[in-house]
């Protein structure tokens, strides 16, 4: 039964983080925590992070052969990430280690991030009524690499060019990275919201991006948590990648033919929710 309880919740994760690129760490952990009772932050940290690491590598490859993804963005959002991901690590294991701490800095994580994602919605819907546009669709061309120009990363999506300083995203990496590991998270609530409102970045080709950066920072942030002894529940971790994993193949679907604004307003209802609970309860 337990197993079964896991590969759900673990499916609808998957499902999740894989059409929006965010949320998969906090219903992650939330999972860990309230539904299968694991009591150690430091034990919830890289099990969470292995679980989001395990679905960014089954849904960027189905971003990927539709042009949707701008890879040297994301590169440049993980480089900057390595060194926010050891540091956060290791501050985290130092000082966040205890649950009765640990729980409610959550709680109030994931109301601000429930927060964000309402903020951003009411935006876009004041965008939309200044300018009557459709919502942009996915571009089947995908995206246009130009190159580097003056030092600022171009490309092209629906039509419309996109000019990113080199800088931007190796800082929005570090800081990123840093908060996203100080929780055992993978990064995509700050990554999504990054590209989505600072770059003005198409839903559409967020996901697979932010995923590169996820998976670079990942990588150093779960082999630092495992060095510094955060231990893994084995019955439960294999399950949980398994499920991500079938429910990351479904996700990128979800992507290409649900409207934005329906995908931002489940997320958020569900992490308001799991932002509540760890607050007031």
């Amino acid at each position: 039964m337990l197993v079964i309880s896991v590969l759900g919740w673990s499916v609808l994760v998957g499902i999740v983080f894989s059409s929006i690129g965010a949320a998969g760490g906090i219903l992650t952990s939330f999972g860990l925590i309230t539904l299968f009772g694991i009591v150690d932050p430091n034990s919830v940290k890289p099990m969470t992070q292995l679980v989001v690491l395990a679905a960014a590598l089954v849904f960027v490859p189905s971003y990927l052969r539709w042009s949707a993804v701008v890879v040297p963005l994301g590169l440049l959002l993980g480089v900057g990430g390595l060194v926010g991901a050891y540091v956060g690590s290791t501050v985290s294991t130092l000082y966040l280690s205890d649950m009765q701490t640990f729980r409610p800095l959550f709680g109030i994580l994931t109301l601000a991030i429930a927060g964000q994602i309402v903020w951003k919605m009411f935006a876009q819907r004041r965008q939309q009524a200044g300018a009557p546009t459709k919502p942009a669709e996915p571009d089947q061309r995908g995206v246009e690499l130009t190159g580097i120009i003056l030092m600022n990363l171009t490309f092209r999506y629906g039509g419309r060019k996109f000019r990113v300083p080199l800088w931007s995203p190796l800082v929005a990496g570090v800081i990123i990275a840093f908060t996203a590991s100080i929780f055992g998270v993978g990064g995509g609530f700050l990554l999504v919201p990054y590209m989505a409102t600072m770059l003005g970045m198409p839903m559409h080709i967020i996901p697979a991006t932010a995923a590169i950066a996820i998976f670079m920072s990942l990588a150093v942030s779960i082999t630092n948590f495992l060095a510094m002894g955060a231990p893994v529940d084995q019955c439960l971790i294999v399950p949980l990648m398994v499920g991500v994993a079938a429910g990351a193949k479904i996700g990128p679907l979800v992507n290409k033919g649900v409207p934005n604004h329906w995908l931002q307003a489940a997320t958020a209802s569900i992490v308001f929710g799991i932002g509540l609970k760890y607050t007031l309860f």
